[in-house]
């Protein structure tokens, strides 16, 4: 077997479909069929069943997808291994982020590093914090940046604090809120959902008036921009935006309340010097103190 071959696996039961697996990975139809006859011939098992809506797994095709994801973690920790014997700092590092994250933060970040070590490929794949948490744990990337609190057993550093604000177009009141349209957004960080949630009932005995739901903090902004209602955005969505109006989300006590953007690991990665050099550099960046 292959490096490839594990790859193609995991490609194509993440497809469901050869037309569409082919093309993912740049390789004719004909050739990602060849090698499938060769890993069912390999393992004198049917991997997958073929239909006219695709492909489906046989359980011994699901076994050896697992099998697959478990190579390539170990085949990735030993190059990384290897490179660290050798005192390298080369590789490919696998990063997940926020698209926030994404499109904001890491630009920036990987060019600075790139030009410090021009030696590194990254692949990068971007989603909703929660899912880049899962990713992390199942060792399906190396390193994660999220956006709010997660349960999170490895390591974790804190980059940054965004403080909350309550935001509109027009001058709005604080005490006017429930009366108020209220544009929301959908977060999958519990520990931000709990906070909002805490601070309207310090602050309102009744329900907030939600006109409208949407499922990104940037429709939301945008929605907030034509002018539809209110919502709470932190200060990282506020950047180059000077035609709206705010308001500081503070708690009973004066604090502000914030939203926090990690970076996440396991401790064990930093054994391999491209991820060590990685999160140490990262922390410079934020100014933040390492391990």
């Amino acid at each position: 077997m292959e490096e490839r071959d594990w790859v193609i696996l995991i490609k194509l039961y993440e497809e469901k479909s050869i037309t569409k697996a082919a093309e993912a990975l740049f390789i004719s139809q004909p050739a990602l069929t060849n090698r499938l006859q060769y890993i069912e011939e390999r393992f004198n098992s049917q991997i997958v069943i073929r239909s006219k809506k695709g492909v489906n797994f046989t359980p011994e095709g699901e076994f050896l997808v697992l099998s697959a994801r478990e190579m390539l973690q170990k085949i990735h920790f030993i190059e990384g291994t290897i490179q660290t014997i050798r005192n390298e700092v080369k590789g490919s590092l696998k990063i997940g982020a926020s698209i926030l994250f994404f499109r904001h933060q890491l630009p920036e970040l990987l060019k600075q590093f790139i030009e410090m070590y021009p030696n590194v490929e990254f692949k990068i794949s971007t989603n909703f914090s929660g899912k880049i948490v899962d990713h992390v744990h199942a060792c399906d990337i190396d390193i994660g940046f999220v956006r709010g609190d997660y349960e999170w057993s490895g390591k974790q550093d804190l980059l940054f604090e965004e403080d909350m604000y309550i935001v509109s177009r027009q001058n709005i009141k604080l005490e006017d809120l429930p009366a108020i349209p209220r544009i929301d957004y959908k977060s999958n960080s519990k520990s931000m959902r709990d906070s909002l949630d805490k601070w309207w009932k310090e602050n309102f005995s009744s329900a907030p008036c939600v006109a409208v739901k949407v499922d990104k903090v940037d429709s939301c902004k945008e929605l907030v921009l034509s002018g539809l209602g209110y919502a709470f955005l932190p200060e990282g969505m506020l950047l180059n935006t000077n035609e709206v109006n705010k308001i500081p989300m503070l708690d009973n006590s004066g604090k502000s309340l914030v939203r926090r953007t990690w970076m996440i690991y396991h401790h064990d990665n930093l054994k391999i010097a491209l991820i060590k050099t990685f999160v140490e550099f990262v922390n410079k960046y934020y100014n933040r103190s390492c391990f």
